[in-house]
């Protein structure tokens, strides 16, 4: 009798607090807008982990998290996966965050503690009743990528309490071993790395023949032998030459010009850059470690003069590496990926933007580059970049605030709303290496497209691309980069590299801030009006858009 009456009690107190959640539900309604409640989360997740077979859970992954492994996944993850999941599997997208229940973030324990097989299975089946598709092919049961997607969902997990403490011991007491150091376990990588334009912007020419590129007999502008070389600076756009003198290196008066084979005069002129008040007019009185060295090169030392390396080698990057080496963890390493957008941008922002260090002079020296600071700082505390007032226009900015002048990629990008957005430079970069220009993942276009294919999100709000255009497919005029990354920022002469805030600039804007347009750069025979008027016809153009 007493069982009986406590099992009525119980199912009258189930009803009544369905009664109350249902009562509750309709008050609140049903939005994907609201957070789900503790108990439909514990709900969903339980029914989805039972609804994975016995058998699949228990299967083991066939591969292995080789580089060019987690390469290929990452690729797939991000065409099929970070539109809801996030390029970092944070889950923070527009997308993610207006689907009910939220993704999860595949960083933390609730994803990570699955096996890999009831991973490979939600990958390949989805879940009922979420926005979360099933990637499995018919009859299709090995030749699918889910087992490397479930690697690279590995390589997100977050650094446990224990690797977080690790890391920050290591930074006190790590020293730095060199990129060589890093070949044993890393072949493939440095491989890759070492043929890179990072690798090999610095370099001795009694270690390397062939590190001067032209016929230093030809340079009529101020001479030097090679015997008076002691660094080569540079091989994509322009070659430079330095001398020393003690312990400190000088440039000399001439540079090459790699694009046009010709030799120019080398010499930063008054009122070109913020430190030239600081040094006398004579390059032999301008020392290149506070002007230059400190970003080509790993660790210098602004006592010593001397680096750990030359040029962007690994722990530039991923800090001091002796205790990686001698018994590597997550936990005594640091890895860009797994930042913030913020610490992980600032990586590349602190040789690739201009500014100036907070504190200036540091020791009676005005230095060009964020001394003290390396990679698990913030870069803020020891870095400003160059101000901008609008309507000014200045050794480093068009009047509008685009950059004009190289190396200013970082105070480009951080204007953005891709910067905003989350976006990081190795969304589109690979450092340690490829085969295209600028180390890009895949062609220029294709890394667009990811994001902003048509109809798009994101934009453009098109059919197809060439109704945002306006060109034919395969154009000059087609290219995302063409109209969002002009090349008009100054490297040497009339050489130009692309800007990085990824605004269209309209013809308008080149009327009233005299900063160039992809439209006449492009049409060089036609006016700014021209092209303004042009674009009033777009019928999916915005007229106020392009005023």
């Amino acid at each position: 009798m007493k069982i009986s009456k406590t099992l009525g009690l119980i199912a009258a107190a189930m009803l009544v607090a369905a009664g109350i959640y249902g009562a509750r539900l309709i008050w609140r309604g049903l939005s994907t807008s609201q957070e789900p409640s503790y108990l439909e989360t514990v709900v969903a997740r339980s029914a989805r982990n039972l609804a994975i077979p016995r058998k699949a859970r228990s299967e083991t992954n066939p591969w292995k998290a080789t580089p060019d492994v987690l390469r290929e996944a990452r690729e797939s993850f991000l065409d099929r996966c970070a539109v809801c999941h996030g390029p970092d599997g944070a889950g923070q997208t527009q997308d993610g965050r207006n689907l009910y229940p939220r993704v999860p973030d595949l960083r933390l324990p609730l994803t990570q503690n699955l096996t890999d097989g009831e991973i490979r299975y939600i990958i390949r089946n989805g879940v009922r009743l979420t926005g979360m598709p099933g990637w499995a092919k018919p009859h299709d049961e090995q030749s699918d990528d889910s087992w490397k997607l479930v690697l690279f969902i590995r390589s997100l997990r977050q650094l446990s309490n224990q690797e977080s403490q690790e890391q920050a011991s290591t930074a006190k007491s790590a020293h730095y071993v060199g990129s060589q150091s890093c070949q044993k376990c890393h072949a493939e990588i440095y491989e890759h790395w070492r043929k890179t334009p990072m690798a090999n912007v610095v370099r001795d020419p009694r270690e390397h023949s062939d590190a001067i590129i032209p016929d230093l007999a030809t340079n009529t502008i101020a001479k030097f032998t090679k015997n008076d070389v002691a660094l080569v600076y540079g091989s994509v756009w322009k070659q430079r030459y330095f001398t020393k003198r003690g312990d400190d290196y000088f440039p000399e008066g001439a540079q090459w010009d790699v694009t046009h084979h010709v030799w120019r005069p080398y010499f930063v002129a008054k009122g070109t850059d913020w430190w030239e008040p600081f040094y006398p007019p004579d390059n032999m009185q301008r020392p290149t470690g506070p002007t230059c060295d400190g970003c080509h090169s790993v660790d210098y030392n602004i006592h010593t003069k001397q680096v750990a390396e030359w040029n962007v080698g690994c722990e530039k990057c991923h800090g001091a590496g002796s205790e990686h080496v001698e018994h590597p963890t997550r936990g005594n390493i640091l890895n860009p990926a797994r930042m913030d957008y913020v610490a992980a941008t600032d990586t590349c922002i602190q040789c690739h933007s201009q500014g100036r260090p907070l504190t200036s002079p540091i020791e009676g020296k005005y230095y060009d580059w964020p001394v003290g600071y390396r990679v698990g700082l913030r870069l803020q505390d020891f870095w400003q970049l160059e101000e901008h007032t609008l309507g000014e226009t200045t050794f480093t900015h068009f009047a509008e605030g685009t950059a004009h002048k190289n190396r200013m990629q970082g105070n480009d990008f951080v204007q953005s709303v891709m910067y905003r957005r989350g976006v990081t430079c190795f969304s589109c970069h690979d450092t340690h290496g490829t085969d295209k220009y600028a180390q890009l993942r895949k062609p220029a276009d294709q890394l667009c497209l990811d994001c902003h294919g048509p109809l798009s999100l994101n934009g453009p709000r098109t059919g197809t691309i060439e109704e945002h255009t306006h060109h034919k497919k395969g154009s000059a005029g087609s290219g995302c980069v063409a109209c969002h990354m002009p090349q008009i920022e100054t490297t040497i002469s009339d050489v130009k590299v692309r800007a990085h805030t990824f605004a269209f600039i309209t013809p308008a804007m080149s009327e009233k801030y005299k900063i160039p347009n992809p439209c006449t750069s492009c049409h060089a025979d036609k006016s700014d009006a021209w092209a303004t008027e042009a674009m009033r016809q777009w019928p999916e153009r915005s007229p106020w858009r392009v005023e």
